[in-house]
């Protein structure tokens, strides 16, 4: 179907020269004066040039490697070579040497940053001394290398050359050694070898090289010595603050960078505005910038981003101009760089601040001026990032405080909360502006209703613009998506036809056919899209990723595992690297397959590829394990975005509704949902729609049908004022419908189904599916007819099925139609009804599914039909390889899951059961374990109702040990497993992966917990409210949303699925009294008379008697199971003898 997609788709550096260049040596200095000692010198901290004794030593003879060094020398040295002898900064070897035992290498950082590698103001490199490494940073505390290098170096080293290379605008420059040789220099030296400006200069280069990246791990202390350092280079020791601020602007400058290393904040505040009094040049602005980057890294650093906030507003007059505004505004000038690396520092430091609300009510006793500089400053850099929770919250708080708010910063998170689907606080946002004429208003409006599929709101804000004739490109855009959210692909088209006439100048954008593609994928008309996707290449448009995404989300409503692989495959050869958004897609897809294992696998893939995973991502991933019924890793994940906070990963409502979908699937009792429903307010996360339908959903299958009621007018009245409700309506009228159909209330049903359409709500294929259940399990002939009239009305009355089948494809909202009827004829064992449905489901446009198949297996065993058994079951195996494989989609992938375990293993546990029930009930008992350990071959698991099946099938082929093998060694150890609860968990794990800490193994049980089938929810719900009591109390822990799943999951398995069913236990004690009779059990299919041949009567008493005793000898906990199981139904059927005796 997407074939026509794959047809389109080192400046020269010179070396510092001196005309005045001392020799390599001086002479001894014979006597020298003395000088009282001091106990502490002012300059105590600062390197001197040291007086000589002695003779030095006559240098070697070596030639120069070099012809630069040579070259630059007015007296050049022969004792010199370049390798061990040559200056800090070698332009022919472009790398940095002090001398043959020091090796140069690059400085090894170990903090991270976030500042762009454009932006980044310094980088360094050095040699290897001896250091102490504090806190893992590599700034060194010492001052001086090894003797024995420092000996080698200072015999035949030129201290003024050395020095000067290190100023050169483009040598590398490590903090740590040039301080080293800087010491080593002076120390061995009479005078110190910087001019003033020089030295300037040498310090400007060790703060630049010494100030940490945002976020990079230096420890203060570090950077405390780092400053004292440098202070007293620059000004000794006794200097107070009032001397310095009359100095020139650049140790001004110098100073307060150095004063806020040193953790003197204040003080090195108070120079900057000092500084920012002054006359200012760009140059100066440029030199300010760097002061308030140092003050706004050292306040992060040491204080936190609450009070690198605080000092952004104080220091408004000047930062202000810098951090106050959407774009640059300094662009052009000489520190444009520089001005955009202080905004960018300013803004990622204010958008950690957690709860800015809080923090914006906590102030509400500031000036007003000050409040609003605050809150905007939060706006301002919570947008950008993506915080959208964090800027809701306090844009509302704005609000309540009465502060005004910027019409741009309004409309600016309105399109993001848009995008992101975060309706909700969109329609709030955009209830704050007041109404107008005003384009920037009447464009957001647009945008936000027709993001919703709010058709009407969409046109009336469209033609507001028209009237007042600003109508941009966009804007038709955005009327396009309007209709395309609904699938009215005509309409589309009439759109564009209109605005872009054949004769017209005005030619489409890719926007405008991006929009029709999305319309036909919204409508699951594939043929269409293709179309007009060759059209929008025609017309010099090749696909986007934004397309690609349109495509690939099409495709996988599909379900189909080739097509999504390729619409992968081409994108790659088109040169676009699949992003964050089509890895989400593909992991969402594989939660419809309820596959978390290929999952975590596209997610691993995913990270290799340098993607980083947002908080949709990994809640998509942890929606997969919900939908497989793997609960371990719900909560793993759950607990991993808890534990991520400096992750930047937020827990809003989608996540928290994610658990509470696990809750209701799992069967949880209504009362622990309710209770995490009411505290969801305490967690700042605002219930939607989607968590009020859960929590519906959970009363309805408690049977609390007016809590139901009252809880979906509770959604009406709190949220139906700010989200559209129109997707989320049709599902939740129907759950509660169902609910009222399940409990046999025909009338209230047939009320909320009159409901649904007099509030014009179109039914749904599931709506239709719950009606045609009702009427099947009636069982009447009569209600079959209508059933299967309604039916018939359905599908002949939109042929397209373009409405009741979206938002799934047509096959899956078939399938949802036609199964029902279908299982109600298979148990009334009517093959030729079965028959004539399922070819009606594919006239109609169905295919053979899963589902389908299984009842026809079904149907057929229920008739003893062993021939379409096999051919069926052919179908079945052929169908389940096919949909389990995922391979396709880790092409190229050398790390990819290649073992067959990796596959979606449960696939096949139902109709395997049907299938061994078919063979065992006909005699073929050789095939059972040949099917079984093909099935386990190929990476499929097994539930337990499997392995009740196969312990019955034993019974049935007469393998009466290994029957009682399974309930011992498998059936019983699993329950038993079941009842040992782990209380603790991993709370804070470094990754969402569960299955890299616990592999898949083929052994371990398929999950089967209630999930989507209601009979099985309702009746988990009734169990676990009778017997859960305090093991789901969650008032030790209530930030622990978790806690209830991570007990439930553990305990519910042992209440009613891993256990022995009655038939196996009835059975197995029907064998033991066959057996304490002395007779022998014999093989379904084998009469007695083949069978017996001539063995005596004493010979089968013997062969039962030995079987019997090896029995019990041999599993004891199975033998006790079933004469437990035995003495209930004794007392079961007393009571029963005795009620009727009263009676």
């Amino acid at each position: 179907m997407i074939e026509p997609l794959a047809a389109v788709i080192v400046n020269h550096v010179l070396p510092r020269t001196s005309a005045r260049r001392t020799s390599a040596l001086r002479s001894a200095i014979t006597s020298m004066r003395k000088h009282d000692r001091k106990l502490l010198p002012e300059d105590f901290f600062t390197p001197h040039p040291r007086s000589w004794k002695g003779k030095e030593r006559a240098p070697d003879s070596i030639a120069f490697e070099c012809t630069a060094c040579a070259n630059s020398l007015v007296d050049p040295n022969p004792g010199i070579r370049c390798a061990a002898r040559h200056s800090l900064w070698c332009p022919r070897r472009n790398g940095v040497f002090a001398g043959s035992e020091i090796t140069p290498r690059r400085l090894r950082r170990t903090g991270t940053g976030t500042v762009p590698r454009s932006i980044r103001r310094h980088s360094s490199s050095s040699a290897p001394q001896k250091h102490s490494r504090m806190q893992g940073h590599t700034l060194e505390t010492t001052s001086s290398p090894s003797q024995a290098c420092q000996d080698s170096v200072m015999e035949n080293l030129s201290g003024a050359m050395d020095i000067h290379s290190l100023l050169h605008p483009s040598a590398p420059f490590d903090p740590n050694t040039a301080w080293a040789f800087y010491s080593d220099l002076v120390k061995n030296s009479v005078y110190d070898p910087f001019t003033p400006e020089e030295r300037l200069l040498f310090i400007e280069k060790l703060v630049n090289a010494v100030e940490p990246a945002l976020n990079e791990r230096t420890g203060v202390s570090i950077l405390h010595k780092w400053g004292l350092r440098l202070h007293s280079m620059m000004h000794g020791r006794n200097v107070c603050v009032s001397d310095i601020l009359s100095e020139d602007f650049r140790r001004l400058c110098l100073s307060a960078r150095i004063y806020a290393l040193m953790g003197d904040l204040a003080d090195a505040v108070q120079i900057a505005r000092e500084g920012s009094k002054r006359h200012l040049t760009e140059a100066k602005r440029g030199r300010l910038v760097d002061v308030y980057h140092t003050l706004l890294i050292m306040a992060h650093l040491r204080e936190g981003s609450t009070a690198a906030l605080s000092l952004v507003v104080e220091e408004w007059n000047v930062l202000g101009p810098y951090v106050g505004s959407y774009r640059n505004a300094f662009i052009g000038t000489s520190f444009e760089t520089k001005a955009e690396s202080l905004r960018y520092i300013a803004r990622k430091i204010i958008a950690e601040v957690s709860n800015g609300a809080t923090l914006l009510s906590s102030r509400w006793k500031h000036g007003e001026q000050d409040l609003k500089r605050t809150a905007e400053l939060l706006l301002l850099s919570y947008i950008p990032e993506d915080s959208l929770e964090e800027a809701h919250a306090v844009m509302v708080e704005m609000r309540s405080l009465r502060l005004p708010i910027p019409l741009s910063y309004q409309t600016a998170l309105i399109r993001r909360l848009a995008r992101a689907n975060s309706f909700v606080h969109a329609n709030e946002i955009f209830s704050f502006i007041p109404p107008s004429n005003y384009k920037p208003y009447l464009s957001v409006g647009l945008y936000l209703y027709a993001r919703q599929g709010n058709i009407t709101r969409a046109e009336e804000f469209f033609n507001n613009l028209r009237k007042q004739e600003c109508l941009a490109p966009t804007d038709k855009v955005m009327l396009m998506h309007a209709y395309a959210v609904s699938g009215r692909v005509e309409t589309v088209i009439d759109l564009f036809s209109e605005f872009f006439p054949e004769e017209g100048e005005e030619k489409p954008t890719i926007f405008h056919y991006t929009t029709i593609i999305f319309a036909f994928a919204q409508r699951g008309d594939f043929e269409g899209l293709n179309s007009w996707l060759k059209a929008m290449m025609d017309a010099g448009h090749p696909p986007d990723a934004h397309v690609y995404s349109i495509i690939l989300e099409s495709f996988a409503s599909r379900g189909d595992v080739d097509t999504v692989a390729s619409v992968l495959d081409q994108m790659r050869a088109a040169n676009i690297q699949p992003s964050r958004v089509h890895y989400t897609t593909v992991v969402k897809f594989l939660a419809r397959r309820r596959d978390p294992v290929s999952a975590e696998a596209i997610y691993k893939r995913a990270l290799r590829e340098g993607i980083v995973p947002d908080r949709i991502m990994i809640t998509a991933l942890m929606n997969a394990h919900v939908e497989a019924g793997s609960w371990p890793g719900v909560v793993r994940i759950f607990d991993y975005l808890k534990a991520s906070g400096y992750r930047k990963i937020p827990l809003t409502i989608e996540v928290y509704n994610t658990l509470l979908k696990a809750y209701v699937m799992i069967g949880t009792p209504f009362h622990t949902v309710s209770i995490l429903f009411r505290k969801l307010q305490l967690t700042g996360a605002r219930p939607d729609a989607y968590t009020y339908a859960l929590v519906i959903q959970s009363a309805c299958d408690a049977g609390l049908m007016n809590v139901a009621s009252d809880l979906f007018a509770e959604m009406e009245d709190r949220v139906g004022k700010w989200e559209p409700l129109r997707g989320i309506e049709v599902y939740v009228l129907t759950v509660i419908m169902a609910g009222h159909l399940r409990l046999g209330h025909s009338s209230q049903a047939k009320a909320v189904y009159d409901d649904m359409i007099a509030r014009g709500i179109q039914p749904t294929s599931i709506t239709f599916s719950q009606i045609l259940q009702a009427y099947g399990n009636q069982g009447s002939a009569d209600s079959l007819r209508i059933a299967e009239a309604f039916l018939r009305g359905i599908v002949e009355a939109d042929p397209q099925r373009q409405v009741w089948a979206t938002p799934k494809s047509i096959q899956s909202a078939l399938e949802e139609l036609y199964s029902p009827l279908m299982t109600v004829y298979s148990k009334q064992r009517d093959p030729k009804a079965v028959e004539r449905l399922f070819e009606a489901m594919l006239e109609a446009g169905g295919e053979p599914t899963l589902l389908s198949l299984t009842i026809l297996l079904d149907v057929y065993r229920r008739t003893d039909n062993i021939a379409a058994i096999h051919d069926v079951w052919q179908q079945i195996w052929e169908l389940a390889l096919r949909l389990s494989r995922v391979d396709g989609l880790f092409q190229g992938d050398d790390e990819a899951p290649t073992d067959p375990m990796s596959r979606q293993s449960n696939l096949l546990c139902l109709p395997l059961s049907i299938y061994i029930d078919a063979l065992s009930a006909t005699g073929h008992h050789s095939v059972v374990p040949e099917i079984w350990l093909k099935a386990r071959s190929q990476g499929f698991s097994f539930d337990s109702h499997n392995w009740n099946h196969l312990a019955v099938a034993l019974v049935r082929a007469a393998e009466l040990d290994r029957a009682f093998a399974v309930v011992e060694r498998v059936i019983l150890p699993y329950q038993r497993q079941s009842l040992i609860v782990a209380s603790s968990r991993d709370r804070f794990p470094e990754s969402p992966l569960t299955f890299d800490t616990a592999p898949p193994d083929v052994d371990r049980p398929a999950a089967e917990s209630p999930l989507h089938r209601q009979k099985r929810r309702v009746d988990a719900v009734r169990l676990t409210t009778k017997k859960s009591r305090r093991n789901l109390d969650i008032d030790g822990d209530p930030d622990d949303f978790a806690h209830p799943l991570h007990i439930l999951h553990q305990i519910l398995p042992s209440w009613n699925v891993w256990r022995p069913h009655h038939i196996i236990l009835e059975l197995l004690a029907s064998v033991l009294r066959h057996l304490q009779g002395g007779r022998v059990v014999q093989p379904v299919g084998v009469s007695s008379q083949q069978s017996a041949g001539s063995d005596t009567i004493v010979s089968r008493a013997k062969m039962a008697s030995d079987t019997l005793q090896r029995i019990y000898d041999d599993y004891p906990s199975a033998v006790r199971a079933v004469l437990l199981h035995e003495r209930v139904l004794s007392r079961r059927n007393a009571i029963n003898r005795a009620d009727d005796g009263w009676g």
